[in-house]
């Protein structure tokens, strides 16, 4: 037999090329593989192999043994990429939306123009290139139309969680793409997020409030700059650890004689760096069988499960009103093996969530505050009235002030935290403002370019929070904001805490200081080095700090 086939070696080649197009039409054209893509290539080099031994026991020497296999394991694989690549190229079904031709052909175009973390400016020039639907993978449609938001994300909405969320280790947890564990894991975070836990919260975020003006203060007399992305970035951390995680990193305390940047940041910008990259889910699924690729990601996974056995292991601190104590709690003394992964994946969340987005959210409002001094002028005027007689304040004064929500909303229409969320349209697919997208296919919106995008807004590039209360005509269409997504699967579901964050923050930091650039002039390079990796990654912002007079 192996003689024949010695001897014929195109026919089987034809079969071999006719085996890979069936191949792609009777399975891989269905259903989803990419966590299966390092048993693929077991299979196919484990193929290969036995392929050429078969030959080699048949009596064919070592050379035409090797060149044989090649020669039809080659064919397979020719056929099944021809046909992939067809498919791709002239049938798939969204071929008739316009889009970068290498997009195409394999979601590797994605990677490299997301690998040097300007991602939101790559989607900006492609919504002013394209328009409001772009095609950017093999698979994947970026809809950049304001109702496309409720259509995507919204609570009828029945597109659900993309492959893509199989990177972070689903199923578990809050991020889980299952349905029914989603729901059962946001029961238990609204439990810690309900208003009673919020109302505990509440002193402890003074507490670090108060330590962050007390720095300011002490700037301010010095006559010092003082980089204001780091500091927020310590604040956060500080904040995030106390309500999230019952520990006290003391970064604000310790800011001052850090120096070099705190290694629990490395570890995290390790994590985002890596979704930044936004490699396709197979990539991702066969890098991590190689043993080193995911270091710095399996660095971030030990630091965070770390965090959990602590809380574990310390029933006060399991008992104590915080987000991690409060699931610990509803886990039991001893979480079973699924409860633990469960609450591994929710600590990966709470560190992840509450470090760096409050974070940057923070930094830009200082930045936009230095930048419109009326705006933070009319802030004081309305914040001030509302103060406690030792000039602090309740969050049950400030939380329904217009224009401090407005300043918020403001900065979150211009940088939104998260603001790329993948998501699988339905068998059915789905209709946006009458534009039909297949289903089975990968969907995306972007609040970066929505935000900037004047069928959205009127003045889209012009910082007015007035839009958000009093000159609601420069709002086009509302359906376009979602800094913290909606629906089944909000991005966000710790929007009240970041929110009772921001405002006790920026509340007494409006009323106590005058924030200026140094030299009264605006360092125009702070948002070029603004980089996207997910979540926003920042770059030095030095300000100067003013004690107003009483």
């Amino acid at each position: 037999m192996t003689q024949i086939i010695a001897d014929h070696p195109l026919v089987l080649q034809l079969i071999a090329v006719f085996a890979g197009i069936s191949l792609h039409l009777g399975y891989f054209h269905h259903g989803e593989h990419s966590s299966k893509a390092t048993t693929y290539v077991q299979l196919a080099v484990s193929s290969f192999l036995a392929l050429v031994s078969l030959f080699f026991l048949s009596d064919q020497s070592i050379s035409g043994s090797l060149a044989l296999g090649t020669s039809i394991f080659g064919s397979l694989l020719a056929g099944l990429y021809g046909s992939l690549l067809f498919y791709r190229l002239v049938s798939h079904p969204l071929n008739r939306f316009p889009g970068p031709i290498a997009a195409r052909v394999g979601d590797l175009w994605l990677s490299s123009q997301a690998k040097s973390y300007d991602w939101h400016k790559k989607g900006w020039g492609l919504y002013q290139r394209y328009g409001q639907f772009v095609r950017i993978g093999s698979s994947t449609l970026m809809i950049l139309h304001p109702q496309g938001v409720p259509a995507i994300y919204g609570p009828q909405s029945n597109c659900t969680r993309a492959e893509w969320y199989g990177t972070f280790g689903a199923p578990y947890g809050i991020i889980s793409r299952a349905p029914g564990v989603h729901r059962e894991r946001r029961r238990i975070w609204s439990h810690a997020l309900k208003d009673s836990a919020l109302r505990g919260y509440e002193p402890r975020i003074h507490s670090f409030v108060e330590t962050f003006v007390n720095i300011l203060q002490n700037t301010a007399k010095r006559q010092e700059r003082i980089d204001i992305a780091k500091w927020c970035t310590y604040f956060a951390w500080d904040v995030m650890g106390d309500t999230g995680l019952n520990k006290d990193f003391a970064l604000l305390k310790a800011g001052k004689e850090q120096g070099e940047e705190h290694w629990a940041f490395t570890l995290v910008a390790g994590w985002t760096k890596a979704l930044g990259v936004r490699l396709p889910p197979w990539l991702v699924s066969l890098l991590k069988a190689i043993p080193g690729s995911g270091e710095a990601v399996q660095k971030f996974q030990n630091f965070c499960n770390a965090q959990l056995e602590a809380v574990i292991a310390d029933e006060k601190a399991a008992a104590k009103t915080s987000l991690l104590g409060i699931m610990v709690s509803h886990a039991g003394p001893q979480p079973s093996f699924e409860d633990r992964l469960h609450l591994e994946s929710d600590t990966r969340s709470v560190i992840f969530a509450g470090s760096d987005t409050s974070a940057s959210t923070l930094t830009f409002v200082f930045y936009y505050l230095a930048k419109h001094p009326e705006q933070l002028e009319k802030l004081r005027q309305e914040l001030i009235p509302l103060s406690n007689p030792d000039g602090t304040f309740k969050h049950q004064n400030i939380q329904n002030a217009p224009h401090l929500n407005a300043v918020i909303n403001e900065v979150l229409r211009l940088h939104p935290p998260g603001s790329v969320i993948p998501r699988q349209t339905p068998p059915e697919g789905i209709f946006v403002d009458g534009t039909f997208v297949p289903g089975d296919v990968t969907v995306i919106g972007s609040q970066y370019v929505l935000g900037r995008s004047e069928k959205v807004y009127q003045r889209p590039g012009d910082f007015i929070p007035e839009r958000w209360y009093s000159q609601p005509d420069l709002i086009v269409d509302r359906a376009g904001y979602a800094p913290f997504n909606i629906g089944k699967y909000p991005t966000c579901v710790g929007r009240p805490l970041a929110l009772m964050v921001f405002r006790l923050l920026i509340a007494e930091c409006a009323t106590r200081f005058d924030v200026y650039f140094p030299a009264g002039k605006e360092d125009l390079r702070f948002l070029d080095g603004v980089e996207e990796a997910h979540t926003w990654r920042l770059p030095e912002l030095p300000m100067s700090f003013y004690l107003r007079a009483k």
